[in-house]
């Protein structure tokens, strides 16, 4: 007997790749092997969203999918697996800076950005925190159907393998969840850390004697409040979970799945407005090539380099592409705007009577960070079960929990009575400040109301606490800077360019004042150095020294693609298909519309999930 056609043809698509031979398991391709093949699927970008669109998409063996990824894998260094380890600097962008900004003293930062294989999970803090249900109501308000909460919320728990915590730890730690609201067989493990310095409690007590109050689970779609810091870690052997080795490792034997790794894309190839592959250079020689896509190509490549791909390619705001000679495919004044991360300030303390062990004993006493790790190693339990000097507790703050109800009063009137234009990068499209303003109406009722935060307060328990201010109105832009792909491309937060953002961060600097003042604290000795002594309370003096000590990003570049309508500045459709092409789409944090509250690498997991189900659909895949 004869085996099935159907057989037959899964077996010859093992094979062969437009007549180039596959390995019999995935593997890492050399650039030879790739240069004009064909694939089904190309993706360009093997981080979070990359990855997970991978696996997912061979699942089916007859789909053949290529991730083209800048940067090398990881060599499972502790710094990048052990949570108390945590130093992933080898593996961010090199040489990656913004234009100087003037709302933070003309200071010049480093833009850290994953550069490797997982993407910015592979370096982030491991932290897994949603948004709110009022973010993701908000994005589908604004034009996107599907991508509300209660879309979203199954593929959250798809993409998760929830670890439930101690029953007894649970309790004398005031940990709380709900179950029903996490995944159990997904590949990305998550767990709470089951260790914790004995004044995190003190924090807790302190947090709580300001008025804010615990919530039970804050990635349930309640995130206003205190709450324990859920975690990317497998608790069966306390390393880092991350899309590289959930991702990409877990599923090795698919001889259908292919990455070429420390390879720029240079372009996106199109005849006749249909997307038909992509152009690359090899890092390591400069050969330039081309590779063929058959159903689509799916860009992933993060919040800075998604929208310099773009633009490069011919899609863009037409006025930047003909200045550096680039042909225009589709003109979408939307490409690089709508550029925005949350606003980090560290506040540093000389912490006189703190209680043994804290974060700072990690950091700076030998003998006890030793003898940590021996029990980590032994056991996988212990302080090395943390991200390096953090702890476990985190409040979320609406403005009106944040201030007075005058003050909170008076910021929002402020920011409403503004011209929402005014504060946007010199020459946005009209398109693109409709856009805006719509979304800046959506975020400013949050600020109205108690259910969805501004900011974030979280103290280290030891001479530390960082305060980030989550729903900034700013906006930056990014722009290629030259026709080469080699060359970085302009990056402009405009931190603070709209005068809301300051006073926010003001009031949210007070109440961390407020927090660590109370006497749970304040036996402690915590006297803070850093941004400013505890003696300047003028607030024009805080709003310079503010100034002057912000960051302008804590990596949660975002939204530079945005998921929108056309006539609103929007780069993609609610199927993340780019307008005026075919076949192309993106998935990754560049097609959020604003940032939501918490670290952004649930929710690309979750939207890279979603994502994956639209494209099987429309390529009417398995």
């Amino acid at each position: 007997m004869h085996p099935p056609f159907s057989l037959l043809l899964l077996a010859s698509a093992l094979l062969l790749v437009n007549g180039n031979s596959l390995s019999r398991y995935a593997r890492v391709v050399e650039a030879e092997e790739v240069k004009d093949a064909s694939y089904d699927f190309i993706i360009v970008g093997g981080g979070t969203a990359g990855l997970t669109v991978a696996d997912r998409l061979t699942e089916d063996p007859s789909v053949c999918v290529l991730v083209i990824e800048y940067g090398p894998f990881d060599q499972g260094e502790d710094s990048v697996l052990i949570p108390g380890s945590f130093n992933p600097g080898s593996y961010l962008w090199p040489n990656l800076f913004s234009t100087p900004q003037p709302g933070l003293n003309n200071r010049t930062f480093f833009v850290t950005t994953a550069a490797v294989v997982g993407g910015g999970s592979t370096v982030n803090a491991m932290f897994m925190l949603r948004g709110g249900a009022g973010d993701y109501n908000a994005w589908a308000a604004l034009g996107n159907p599907g991508w509300s909460w209660t879309d979203l919320l199954p593929y959250f728990k798809k993409s998760e393998n929830f670890t439930v915590p101690d029953t007894a730890y649970a309790k004398a730690h005031n940990l709380t969840y709900d179950a029903n609201v996490h995944g159990t067989d997904g590949p990305i493990h998550t767990l709470y850390g089951e260790y914790d310095y004995p004044v995190g409690g003190n924090w807790y007590t302190a947090a709580r004697a300001s008025g804010i109050t615990p919530i039970n689970d804050s990635n349930g779609g309640i995130v206003a409040g205190l709450t324990w810091l859920l975690r990317a870690v497998n608790a069966a052997t306390g390393r880092r979970s991350y899309a590289k080795n959930e991702r990409y490792d877990r599923v090795k034997t698919r001889s259908n799945y292919h990455i070429l790794t420390e390879t720029v894309v240079s372009k996106v190839l199109f005849k006749n407005k249909i997307t038909v592959g992509v152009q690359y250079i090899i890092k390591a020689t400069g050969v330039v090539s081309n590779v063929s896509a058959s159903k689509e190509v799916i860009i992933s490549a993060g919040g800075v380099h998604t929208p310099q791909i773009l633009q490069l390619s011919g899609i863009g705001p037409t006025k930047l592409l003909d200045s550096f000679g680039i042909p225009t495919i589709v003109d979408l004044p939307g490409v690089g705007q709508n550029f925005h991360d949350h606003l980090q300030l560290n506040v540093q303390y000389n912490v006189t009577n703190n209680v043994f062990p804290n974060a700072d004993t990690f950091r700076n006493n030998a003998t006890y960070n030793t003898e940590q790790r021996a029990i980590y190693d032994a056991t996988n339990k212990g302080a090395y079960t943390l991200t390096a000097t953090t702890a476990n507790n985190v409040v979320h703050l609406p403005l009106k929990n944040t201030t007075t109800a005058v003050i909170a009063a008076s910021i929002i009137a402020k920011a409403k009575a503004q011209d929402p234009a005014k504060y946007l990068p010199a020459g946005a499209d009209a398109t693109v400040i409709k856009g805006y303003t719509a979304a800046r109406k959506a975020i400013l009722s949050q600020f109205d109301g108690f259910t969805e935060p501004v900011g974030e307060i979280f103290w280290n328990t030891g001479s530390q606490s960082a305060i980030y201010t989550i729903k900034p109105l700013s906006r930056g832009v990014i722009n290629i800077a030259s026709a080469d792909p080699l060359v970085q491309p302009l990056i402009n937060y405009n931190s603070l360019a709209d005068p809301t953002d300051i006073d926010v961060t003001l009031a949210l600097y007070k109440k961390n004042r407020e927090i660590m003042a109370q006497p749970m604290i304040a036996l402690l000795g915590a006297v803070e150095i850093s941004p400013a002594p505890a003696t300047i309370t003028d607030d024009a003096q805080l709003k310079e020294l503010l100034n002057a000590n912000l960051l302008p990003s804590v990596a949660h570049q975002c939204c530079t693609a945005a998921l929108g309508k056309r006539g609103l500045g929007g780069v993609v459709d609610s199927d993340l298909l780019v307008y005026g092409v075919k076949n192309l789409s993106i998935i990754d944090a560049s097609v959020f519309p604003f940032l939501p509250a918490g670290a952004p690498a649930a929710t690309v997991y979750a939207m890279a999930e979603k994502a994956v189900v639209l494209i099987k659909k429309r390529n009417r895949t398995p």
